[in-house]
């Protein structure tokens, strides 16, 4: 369906606001507003942003920060993450974890069929598996060694996790 408006996409942050930006383009016939805003690290500031813009923008995507989390086949959610969505009442709202796990896994596949790559011998890290579990999946079942850096780098425990089973525990331990 043909239409003369673009649609407005608004990226709200809680990253730096010197990264804002906002572009036009036109995407397979159709115009866009992209536009980035980013809060400093301040989440009253970025429900604030959302709430003030609810109804005027076409779709928000968040930055900076997952709505969802998945696991061994769970969705996880996170609560601040969580509180800036409900600011959009009337906005729809996505973070992105949706094309992350379907896109991911596909270019593991392309750059293996390309042969770029061969994970058969490989060592794979996964600095955070539970934001990238569909390339931690991949990863896990291609590579000779795998290892998920998630309580490492994020929780600050010198605890590598060495397969998607222990991924899958931990994940549901926490």
């Amino acid at each position: 369906m043909a239409t003369d408006r673009p649609l407005h996409v608004v990226s709200v942050s809680i990253g730096s606001s010197t990264r804002d930006k906002s572009v036009e383009v036109t995407l397979g016939g159709r115009g866009f507003i992209l536009e980035r805003r980013g809060t400093d690290g301040d989440l009253a500031a970025a429900r604030a942003l959302i709430a003030e813009l609810d109804g005027q923008v076409d779709v928000f995507g968040l930055g900076g920060i997952d709505l969802y989390l998945f696991a061994a086949g769970r969705r996880y959610t996170i609560r601040d993450a969580a509180r800036l969505a409900a600011a959009a009442r009337r906005t729809p709202v996505v973070d992105g974890s949706g094309l992350k796990a379907a896109l991911e896994p596909a270019a593991v596949d392309w750059l293996e069929a390309q042969q770029l790559i061969d994970l058969r011998g490989a060592k794979a890290l996964v600095v955070t598996a539970v934001d990238r579990f569909g390339l931690a999946e991949t990863l896990a079942a291609r590579a000779r060694e795998i290892c998920f850096g998630d309580l490492m780098f994020n929780v600050g425990l010198p605890v590598p996790i060495r397969s998607a089973q222990t991924l899958a525990w931990v994940a549901r331990a926490v």
